[in-house]
């Protein structure tokens, strides 16, 4: 007797990455990446504008140390329980 069973991989896909049951576990980043970049070309915009988590990142940091050292953004080393419980506000009570 010949068995023809095939296995749940074969019959559902890859689990973390096919789409048997609903989403994936885990979106397949290449291809994400592609279709963005086609979607952006079709957009009129530049395939590679959007900056990387990481430059995001970086630039954030640049802009609160900025501020830091303007004194637009307060910072100081106190403990907590020596703080004062609100945060400073321009408006009157």
């Amino acid at each position: 007797m010949v068995h023809h069973h095939k296995s749940n991989r074969q019959v559902e896909g890859d689990p973390d990455r096919g789409h048997g049951r609903g989403m994936p576990r885990r979106p397949d980043d290449t291809e994400l990446e592609r279709r963005t970049e086609d979607e952006r070309r079709a957009a009129g915009l530049p395939a590679d504008a959007a900056p990387s988590p990481a430059t995001r990142y970086e630039e954030a940091r640049a802009e609160v140390d900025r501020q830091v050292d303007t004194g637009e953004l307060p910072s100081g080393t106190a403990p907590r329980r020596e703080r004062e419980p609100f945060p400073p506000t321009e408006y009157d009570g």
